[in-house]
């Protein structure tokens, strides 16, 4: 059975800050925090997604979480129970798989095996981590450490029961050609694919852009890339983000969702559909509820 999910990064502005550790020149670890109010824990968020939005699953992302103890990961699992809602997937934002420094790598791939961990004891069914850095460019010269780490985590995830995935997230990730051939190289048994439809330039950039100025200039945007790309990565896909943000200031959305839904659909899909929402303005619970919408016109028979 394929569900229709929330993401917690839909609401990113009500479920308290967002935490990543970023590796520094020495090859410390220094955190990044940005500020939002908590509004909700995440047990009133995987509760709400359900009575606002009428699903059942949810993603979870790791960039949310307010602690990782075997306790408050208890209390989270309980929560989730007691709300009625699976949860889909976890999102993991940690490190460089494709650093040139392998001691870096081995230190980012056990931070994320412990998150492995932490989604085999809240019953997640995937695990998404990247392709590298967020938005990377990284050099062709360091693939084969990217390869091989990708092949491990897979491994390690298959043996907890979960499915490994990784998601178009700015600079190469956001090539179909780059995905497809990182998928061939691990192996598709090791590694699925997240589609993320608003993860393509310019939108990929223009959303970063707008969390340090909402204003940001959007005149002039060429998005018809995006829906060539959606039609590359569909077929294979595992998982589908159906995203949305902020219209641009012409009132046009950013991406025609309709239009990009009936790609993936006309592709055959028939996995998971997870919604996220990711502008700036306005409640998001409507803007999700609106997502909801559009995405259960298109794949009515999602649980």
């Amino acid at each position: 059975m394929s569900f229709l999910a929330v993401s917690s990064f839909s609401l990113h502005t009500a479920l308290g800050p967002i935490r990543l550790a970023q590796r520094q020149a020495d090859g410390s670890l220094a955190d990044w925090v940005i500020e939002f109010p908590r509004h909700h824990s995440l047990e009133e968020f995987a509760a709400l997604a359900r009575q606002r939005v009428g699903v059942s699953a949810i993603e979870l992302c790791q960039i949310q979480f307010d602690g990782e103890t075997p306790e408050r990961i208890e209390q989270l699992k309980d929560g989730l129970e007691a709300a009625g809602v699976h949860l889909l997937t976890v999102p993991i934002d940690i490190g460089d798989l494709a650093t040139s420094n392998p001691d870096w790598r081995a230190d980012d791939m056990a931070r994320i095996v412990r998150w492995f961990h932490i989604a085999r004891a809240l019953g997640a069914s995937y695990v998404r981590v990247n392709a590298g850095a967020v938005g990377s460019t990284h050099a062709n010269a360091h693939r084969a450490g990217l390869v091989s780490a990708l092949q491990a985590l897979g491994d390690a995830a298959a043996e907890m029961g979960l499915r490994l995935l990784v998601e178009n997230h700015g600079g190469l990730s956001s090539d179909p050609a780059y995905m497809l051939d990182l998928r061939a190289d691990v192996g598709p048994d090791r590694l699925g694919i997240l589609l993320d439809l608003g993860n393509f330039d310019p939108l990929v950039g223009l959303s970063q852009a707008r969390f340090a100025n909402p204003d940001i200039e959007d005149s002039g945007l060429d998005l018809e890339p995006i829906y060539a790309h959606i039609a590359r990565l569909a077929p294979v896909a595992d998982v589908v983000h159906a995203k949305s943000i902020d219209p641009a200031s012409d009132g046009s959305p950013l991406p025609d969702l309709p239009r990009a839904l009936g790609i993936v659909k006309a592709s055959g899909f028939q996995g998971h559909i997870s919604i996220e929402w990711e502008g700036r303005r306005g409640d998001p619970w409507e803007h999700t509820r609106a997502i909801a919408a559009q995405v259960r016109a298109v794949f009515p028979e999602l649980a």
